[in-house]
């Protein structure tokens, strides 16, 4: 696969997940959902933008620019009030689609992780400063909605960490 093939690729994947997000707020019913989901089509739609771009560049040139990709993700408090605030609705509407979707989410969050690692790894420097931009922001998306998933699950996780421990208390 050379870079164009990846833009187009990942050009692909991200329309996918951003329809699913679109989709969800859509149907979701609480309020907090309908951000949540929102909040992650609009990251997304960034995402196809910038995508968009850099393979218009890289047909004109021959290279893809050093532009960085931004997120709108920018602070960990909001990421956690983001959540906290789906919870406590979804939790007081008991939204069965709610965690169906979320887990829709996830596998399309992992499978983005995994799709940018894999491109960064083989398409030498100018791949890897591309697709490596990605990496850090899907692995975000999906401790996100993972947090979501085990919440709703009743893990005893919260971003991977026990929320309650027995042991802690002996």
């Amino acid at each position: 696969m050379n870079i164009r093939e990846a833009i187009e690729a990942s050009l692909e994947l991200e329309r996918k997940i951003r329809g699913h997000y679109k989709e969800a707020a859509e149907k979701t019913e609480s309020r907090t959902g309908k951000n949540f989901f929102g909040t992650l089509a609009k990251e997304e739609d960034g995402h196809v933008s910038y995508l968009k771009k850099m393979e218009e560049e890289y047909g004109k040139t021959g290279a893809v620019p050093e532009e960085p990709l931004s997120t709108i993700f920018t602070r960990t408090e909001w990421v956690i009030e983001s959540s906290e605030a789906v919870r406590s609705e979804a939790e007081r509407l008991g939204c069965k689609s709610e965690m169906e979707r979320l887990l829709t989410a996830l596998k399309l969050e992992e499978e983005a992780t995994r799709h940018y690692e894999k491109l960064a790894a083989s398409l030498g420097p100018e791949g890897g400063r591309l697709f490596g931009q990605f990496i850090r922001i899907e692995e975000a998306h999906t401790a996100l909605v993972r947090a979501e998933v085990d919440y709703f699950n009743r893990s005893g996780y919260f971003y991977d960490f026990p929320e309650f421990s027995l042991e802690a208390m002996e």
